[in-house]
């Protein structure tokens, strides 16, 4: 098992996938689909930005923190911050 696979292991009630996206600031996304969550991981990033993005993508959904379609909106940048403080404690 990989470091990666020990994290997604500790969100069992999440699907992950893992996708390649070339774009080097592009690290993962949440999406909520009716009650399932699915979290995408760039697996073109290093390995601690993509444990970093899993803690990230898990706190907007356990703590119901997603934003809207407008990448700069207030709604946005609040569940932005509020995900950041998740991943944040875990000092990855």
């Amino acid at each position: 098992m990989t470091n990666v696979e020990f994290y997604i292991d500790k969100f069992p009630d999440y699907t992950f996938f893992g996708i390649e996206v070339p774009h080097h600031w592009y690290y993962g996304e949440v999406n909520k689909v009716g009650n399932e969550v699915i979290i995408f991981v760039n697996i073109l990033q290093p390995e601690w930005q993509q444990i970093d993005t899993i803690f990230h993508e898990a706190g907007h959904a356990l703590f119901s923190m997603y934003g809207d379609d407008k990448r700069w909106s207030m709604k946005t940048m609040l569940a932005e911050k509020q995900a950041e403080y998740v991943s944040n404690h875990f000092n990855i």
